[in-house]
Order: C-alpha cells, then structure tokens, then sequence
C-alpha cells in the first residue's frame, strides 16, 4: 500500500460533501490504495475489522467536515501502518495507554513522511498546554503533543524525556524504534517514571486524544475478554476484502524505486516476518559445518588479527625499553614494572552482522562444486560465516526470504541477534525450501531496517544469492535490479556495508552492477570462503 497522491493536493478546507462517507471511502483509496468501509455510527472514531467508525457529527460541528478528514486519515495510516494487535498480556493499564499514544504517534509520523499535507489536519487539533495540569492522564496528552509537534516545548522533563526517546532528532525527522513491536519498552520505561511520580492513572475515565484519534480498541482485542471488534461491516463492493495485515504475521511496509520515474513509491511493498521452520530432514542438519572455520576468522579480522604490541609480564621477546626502566627503578629504591616483555595482543571486531539467504525458486539450481543446491550451499556457507563472526566479536544473525508479489516478500528469522547458535538454529536453518520470487531490494531495506536498532560497532548485510532479482509482478528486466542497485547506495549512505556472496557465477555481472565489484565476491567451494569474507570486509 502507498499513497497515491503528493501532500499539496490534501483538501485545506474541505466542504460537508468531500467528508461524507463514502466521500471519505474514496479519498483514503486515492490516499492509501485502502479500500476500508467508512461508516457514521458511532460514538467515538474506531476501527472493527478493517471498517472506520466514526460520530455522525463532530465534536465541533462548526468544524465537521476538517474533523472527519483528520479522524479518516489517522484510521487509515492505522491500516496501513499498524500491526493487526497488540500483545496486552502483562501490562498495566498506564502502559497499555502508553503503547496506544507511541503507536499514534509513530503512525502518524509514517503517514506524513509519504504526505506532509497531513499535519495541517492533524497538529491544529492539539491544543492541551502545561496550564491544564500534571496529572497522569493530562501528561499522556502532553506527550502526544510533543510527539506530533516539533515546534511545541513542553517544560515538564518527563514529557521531554518521552519525546528524546521516541525521536533521535530534534526535528522529528528519524524515530529511534520505527517498529511497533519496540514501543512495548518505551512504554514501560515511561509508565515506571510515572509511577515514581505517585501519579494516579484512572483507565476507566482515560480516553486518547485529541478526539480525532481512535480509541484503540483495535489493539487489545483480548482486554474485552473476547472479540471485541464489534460486528463485522458488510463486504465491500466486489467482494474485495480490505486491507490490511493478517492477523499470523508483523507486516512492515518499505518503498520502492521506480527506475521509470526516477522516484520511491512510499510503501510500495510489504515484507511480513515469520518464524523459520524446523527441519524433517535430520541429514540437511547434520550437513551444516559443525564448528567455525579458523581461516575464515583470521580472514575476518584482517588487520584486527595481529593487534598491537603491547608490554606484557610474558612474550616471545624482551622489551629493551622496560628492562632500562626496570633497571632504572630499582637503583632508585622504586616499584619495578614487572612487564619486561612484547607481545601482540589480540583484538576483536565490534559490531552486528546480518546474513540474508535467498530462498527463490532459483536456488533449487545446483551450485558450482555440484555436491548440492545454491540454496543448500548458502546455508552452509551463513552456518560457517556466523559463526565465524561470532567468534571475533561480531553478532550475527541470519534470515531467509523469498517474495509473491510486491505485498509478499516473506522474511524468516532463523538466528536473532544474541541467540546461540545450537541445533535449533541449526534445523531452522536446514529448513529453509526453495520457491517463490526475489524482490532483493525490499529484502536490503528490511535488513537495513533491523540493522538501524544496532548502533554500536559495524553494521554489516550480506546477501547470499545469485542475485537474479524479479518476481511475478514486474515485467521489467531492469525494474528490481535496479531497485536493488538504489537499497544498496541508500544502505552504505547510512554507514550500513551491504556485500553479496554469489552462488551462481553466470549472474556475477548483474550482481557486479547492483553490489560493485568491491561488494561482490563467488566462492565456488567452501573452502573459499575465508577469501571471499576478507574480500568483502576488509
């Protein structure tokens, strides 16, 4: 899903007729390419199963038809943007409101980079100030000021402490978490402040605000003990059912580059995350390198390797220099440094690494040693490299992913940062099958995306692929390759290295146009890859 049409052409005073419902149907369509029923029957503005609810007036009718614009276009950037729920289990009331004003805020964040137009709907409607208290519920509406306005300063430190969390900037430009499934922390960490605070929280008055937000109940379905959707609205014209993420996967939205237009279409595909499957196969597991190759780890620290020289109690030779000092100290009746040797210490890389293995149909081809499949060989060839990462400091993680469609590229998630490396990951591994497309360049910005949550050290992809980029719904020869080519320059502008490992030598010039020459490297066996690692991360 994207929008359709640039910011400058979003209605500044829109007349009764373009905020009726189906008007308003319509206009999330052009906006979104969201076909989601808007219904005047409600209360309050809620979502129910991908339907729009809304008051059959507004809370100031003098202002009715803006209202309903602004409440449509935040339901809607729910739809697009949100994950179908949220897991409640756990939280208390305060942090679950929390998630609710970090959500808005991060949707709403999302939807205006694509058309900033939208803050003209959205920023006039915060109008809480310090004068209306510090209460608990009165801060939560502070906060969502702060996060929606730039321009807004707010005195009170637990509201300027939220909004450092939230943003990275003070311009409100880059998000420190831009997924949904981070916010749960800083929710909790601002609900902790709170309750320091001795603040009282009454979830039964608390309602989100401003009135043109939702009252998400959307988000915690559970909470109502049941289905608490509501009934579902009748189906939309043709059958089509709207839109939106199913309910089994966490669906992230990323651009994509038109080489046509010379432009990104915002949200253009959808990369959902699963996990892994195991494998039935005991042999594919047991086919995977057993331990990390030291030749690969030398090559890996490179210039690391050696370290420095360093004075140390034991080593291959005397350093002269100690020994005067020594000598020198004690004639002088001083304490001796008894590190009268030089030797070279060992030094380790720093850093999160992420390995993406190609899992398209194409991978089923046989690799060049001929002993197995490309795809049986870039899983031995991440088994070996993360483990060889690991052991010079380096976190390492490995994912699959294969593509339908530009609204289903399946990313699988066999190693998360941090986990071991034991025979679970190893049958995950082993699991992945070959089939479906390779829409590479929403892979890379997926990566780049979970490589963003990782600020310490290097930040490393490597793709491991024959790098044949397509799929079923472009016809273009030089559409996603190209895409490809613009997620790699995006990706190493914002320091992230992007390298690929290639399985099938006939493509090495179609990956040396997307990856560079200094990006590319072929290992025919794996006995190469110690070369073909120092190659690409030196």
């Amino acid at each position: 899903m994207g929008s359709a049409l640039p910011g400058s052409l979003l209605p500044d005073a829109p007349g009764a007729a373009a905020a009726s419902p189906e008007a308003l149907r319509r206009l999330m369509r052009a906006l979104w390419d969201v076909d989601a029923p808007v219904f005047a029957d409600a209360e309050a503005p809620h979502l129910a199963r991908g339907a729009i609810h809304l008051p059959a007036q507004a809370p100031s009718r003098h202002d009715d038809a803006a209202w309903r614009l602004a409440a449509a276009a935040h339901a809607a950037a729910h739809l697009v943007f949100s994950p179908p729920v949220f897991d409640g289990r756990g939280l208390k009331p305060l942090v679950r409101a929390l998630v609710g004003v970090l959500e808005d805020a991060r949707i709403e964040t999302l939807a205006a980079r694509e058309l900033p137009g939208l803050w003209r709907w959205w920023r006039p409607r915060h109008a809480v100030t310090p004068l209306d208290g510090d209460g608990a519920g009165t801060l939560l509406l502070r906060l969502a000021r702060a996060l929606a306005d730039p321009d807004y300063d707010d005195p009170h430190p637990w509201v300027r402490k939220g909004r450092a969390l939230f943003f990275l900037d003070a311009r409100h430009l880059v998000m420190a978490e831009p997924q949904a499934g981070q916010l749960r922390v800083l929710a909790s960490r601002l609900g902790h402040d709170i309750g320091q605070m001795r603040l009282q929280f009454n979830a039964k008055t608390y309602r989100p605000a401003p009135d043109y937000r939702d009252d998400h109940r959307w988000m915690w379905p559970q909470a109502a003990g049941g289905d608490a959707a509501g009934p579902a609205p009748p189906p939309p014209p043709g059958g089509r059912s709207a839109p939106g993420p199913q309910p089994e996967d966490d669906v992230v939205p990323h651009p994509e580059w038109d080489r046509l237009i010379a432009r990104l279409r915002p949200a253009w595909c959808h990369v959902h995350e699963e996990a892994a499957q195991h494998a039935r196969d005991d042999e594919a597991v047991a086919a995977l390198p057993p331990a990390p190759n030291r030749a690969a780890r030398r090559a890996l620290l490179g210039r690391h390797a050696a370290g420095r020289w360093r004075a140390q109690d034991q080593g291959p030779l005397p350093d002269l220099d100690a020994l005067v000092r020594a000598r020198i100290a004690r004639r002088s009746g001083l304490a001796i440094d008894t590190r009268l040797h030089r030797g070279r210490t060992r030094e380790r890389r720093a850093g999160s690494a992420l390995l993406l293995i190609d899992q398209s149909a194409s991978t089923a081809a046989a690799w060049d040693d001929g002993a197995r499949s490309q795809l049986r060989a870039a899983c031995a060839i991440a088994w070996q490299a993360a483990q060889a990462m690991a052991s010079v400091g380096l976190s390492a993680a490995i994912a699959g992913f294969s593509s339908n469609g530009r609204h289903a590229v399946r990313w699988r998630q066999v190693l998360h940062f941090g986990e071991p490396m034991d025979e679970r990951c190893r049958a995950r591994l082993a699991g992945l099958a070959s089939g479906g497309s390779t829409r590479l360049g929403a892979a890379l910005r997926h990566a780049v995306r979970r490589l963003a949550r990782r600020r310490d050290g290097e930040r490393i992809v490597v793709v491991i692929s024959d790098a044949d980029a397509h799929d079923i719904d472009v016809h273009d020869p030089r559409y996603l390759a190209e895409d490809a080519r613009h997620a790699v320059r995006h990706a190493r502008r914002q320091g992230v290295r992007v390298g690929c490992l290639l399985t099938d030598a006939s493509r090495a010039e179609d990956a040396r146009r997307i990856f560079g020459a200094a990006g590319l490297a072929l290992p025919r066996t794996i006995d190469e890859l110690p070369r073909a690692l120092a190659h690409l991360l030196a």
